[in-house]
């Protein structure tokens, strides 16, 4: 019984750090966004990029039409496809780190 539940720990805790892996890697600056450059910009990203580098508090939501999702890096969101939302991820101080529409 108690090797079970250990193994059940630590599937879960290696899980957990996968995850975390992941989301570093997909917030990133650069690598994720030269992927992510190649989706069609149905978001109104492209006339967003002077964003990047950016306080948050620089972007105005109400000039934007579309829906918009702001994350932090550590943030947990769903990935299903919108190509039509804003995905706008800003680092612990505000910072936007990067932005593209999914």
């Amino acid at each position: 019984m108690r090797t079970a539940a250990f193994l059940i720990a630590v599937a879960l805790i290696s899980s957990c750090a996968k995850t975390k892996d992941i989301a570093e890697d997909v917030v990133g600056v650069s690598e994720p966004w030269e992927e992510t450059k190649t989706i069609a910009d149905t978001c109104g990203s492209e006339k967003l990029q002077h964003l990047l580098g950016q306080n948050i508090s620089e972007f105005d939501s109400a000039a934007h039409t579309g829906p918009v999702r702001v994350l932090g890096v550590n943030d947990i969101y769903t990935e299903d496809y919108r190509p039509e939302r804003l995905n706008i991820f800003v680092d612990g101080n505000g910072t936007v780190v990067n932005l593209y529409c999914q």
